[in-house]
């Protein structure tokens, strides 16, 4: 009995699939009249021709999926994905149990904390300066709405996970600057203590504090720590990923193998950069284990299909994720559009040099030059003593550089500073770990020398971190020319006025309208003014009447424009406008 109603249930689940499957090579025409005909009012807007490939897409997935149930029902293979499930709970509690802090690790953990509490200052000086054009374009076009957020490409400005994030931030806290750089300060914070996990993990303990104390004070790493933007974020689902990749080394652990595939689902959520990051990790993980025999697993092939399959997993959660974007916006967007598109290989050398060179002076920006060498040194010291300071095989270094020709050579990006940012904490890493674990290697009958030149780091360090605390309420009250050209305008607009601003300066000019409670009444008039007050930056080569023509209103003649203040870069035009 129990077999035949299985079978019925299978042949059901089979003609469900076919059902599914069918729609799928459909013409739009056909496709859009069946979609339409199950719609109350007979009418599916959703489907467009832009979009018909992900409609079909879905249905031959979800035709697929039925399939897979009828087999798992015709062959009664239910009781092993309970079973899965069961195991899988198993291990998670075993991977909580192993959290237990060892008491040798206390001391290292006193340091950790210190520096992270250092890297908190850091971040704290920029906290409330002026908003950028990019993070204020991200919170008022996609951060305002969770609808949005999920849902519009038009731009890939929209860093989809962090925006989701900014959205829960700003109508927790409100919108001042600090509540929407939270989510990139807090994964920024983070990357302190999980640099730390990842160094300890992958050489040793001091060489982690080290990698810490150098992350915690970087500028780069700070600038980007109070950046609304998902870069931070990036960095961080990095170095996670990198350390489920160790720990899946250590035996096998279900959860372990389903986190991996959230964090790399979520970190292309996040930004498609993340691509770098995860291919490192996968790449690194295949090299590392090809070869070797892991506790816990049948069989190296046994190992290597859990790899395959948690990359294929990681690719349809991410796809998953995207497919509201996919519906709502296109995948034309998502894919192809300008910011992603290949450069011509006639052009690629020049550009990919420059873009190299302008993240080199991005990470070393503020960095003395003599640093600059000790850390070089390190690098290099970190290739040269890898057997001898790392428990691995494969260095990382070996990996990433794999990874990153193949992805310059297929995709040919126009590689910006921002793209290669997921990668500082990783070259921080290794420099800490040439610094650092050579300093191990020294016979030095007196204190470890890592361990003095942690504590020597550590002392100026925190005497920074001290200083800073004593200026934060200066800093703090200080505002940008944005805000004070929006405040100026403020006090001098009435009712039937409107403000005109172009880029780079319009999103952060209405992000500061907004703040300040102006945004409605100085763009109230943009269809009925008596008067415009125009933002003018002669930097970016505008006037009066170019930013009228970019951003303003159609006016049938020139109006009359007479300078009212000058707010640093930026000069503030009242134009009279004759009807």
């Amino acid at each position: 009995m129990r077999r035949r109603f299985s079978w019925l249930l299978a042949v059901l689940f089979c003609l469900l699939g076919l059902t599914l499957l069918a729609p799928a090579f459909l013409p739009f025409d056909s496709l859009n009249h069946l979609t339409d005909s199950v719609m109350p009012d007979g009418e599916f807007e959703s489907l467009t021709p832009d979009n018909l490939v992900v409609f079909k897409a879905l249905f031959a997935a979800g035709g697929l999926a039925l399939f897979a149930l009828a087999a798992l029902t015709f062959l009664r293979r239910w009781g092993q994905v309970g079973l899965f499930f069961r195991r899988m709970w198993a291990d998670m509690l075993a991977s909580l149990r192993g959290l237990r802090i060892p008491k040798a690790e206390m001391p290292f953990l006193a340091l950790l904390l210190l520096i992270t509490a250092a890297g908190v200052v850091y971040r704290f000086e920029y906290l409330y300066s002026s908003l950028h054009h990019d993070e204020a374009y991200t919170y008022m076009a996609f951060a305002h709405s969770l609808r949005v957020a999920v849902t519009d490409y038009h731009l890939p400005n929209n860093h989809v996970f962090h925006s989701i994030l900014v959205y829960f931030s700003t109508q927790l806290f409100g919108n001042a600057p600090w509540a929407v750089r939270l989510p990139a300060f807090t994964a920024g914070v983070l990357l302190i203590p999980a640099l730390y996990a990842l160094g300890k993990r992958h050489y040793d303990r001091w060489v982690g504090l080290g990698a810490t104390l150098l992350i915690a004070v970087s500028p780069a790493a700070v600038n980007y720590s109070t950046n609304a933007r998902g870069y931070t974020l990036v960095a961080l689902f990095g170095l996670v990923l990198l350390l489920l990749a160790h720990a899946v080394r250590q035996g096998k652990n279900r959860f372990v193998w389903a986190l991996l595939v959230l964090v790399s689902a979520l970190g292309m959520y996040t930004v498609p950069v993340f691509l770098l990051p995860f291919g490192i990790a996968f790449l690194w993980m295949f090299w590392e284990n090809w070869r070797a025999a892991l506790p816990g697993y049948a069989s190296r092939r046994d190992f290597l299909t859990w790899w395959l399959v948690s990359g294929l997993a990681a690719a349809t959660l991410t796809l998953l994720l995207y497919l509201p974007i996919l519906i709502y916006t296109g995948a034309e967007k998502f894919f192809a559009n300008g910011f992603v598109a290949p450069v011509p290989w006639s052009d690629y050398p020049e550009t990919l040099a420059h873009r190299l060179a302008e993240t080199w002076t991005e990470w070393t920006s503020r960095v003395p030059p003599a640093i600059r060498l000790l850390l070089a040194a390190g690098l290099t010291l970190s290739l040269l003593l890898h057997k001898k300071i790392s428990p691995t095989r494969v260095p990382l270094q070996a990996a990433s550089a794999v990874w990153v020709v193949l992805l310059l050579v297929i995709q040919r990006p126009n590689a910006w500073g921002k793209v290669w940012f997921g990668l500082l904490p990783l070259v921080i890493l290794w420099a800490a770990a040439g610094l650092w674990g050579g300093a191990s290697r020294l016979r030095v009958r007196a204190a470890p020398p890592a361990a003095v030149a942690t504590i020597l780091l550590l002392v100026p360090v925190l005497t920074r971190s001290a200083v800073i605390l004593r200026e934060l309420p200066r800093l703090w009250a200080l505002q940008g020319d944005e805000e004070q050209a929006v405040l100026f305008v403020g006090a001098q607009a009435a009712g039937r006025d409107t403000l005109v601003v172009a880029p780079p300066d319009d999103a952060s000019v209405w992000y500061y309208a907004e703040l300040h409670g102006l945004y409605d009444r100085l763009y109230a008039g943009e269809s009925n003014f008596d008067r415009l007050f125009v933002l003018v930056n002669p930097a970016e080569g505008q006037t009066p009447a170019s930013v009228i023509e970019e951003r303003g209103p159609a006016l049938s003649e020139s109006p009359a424009c007479a300078l009212l203040e000058t707010i640093v870069k930026i000069q503030i035009f009242e134009c009279m406008v004759s009807r």
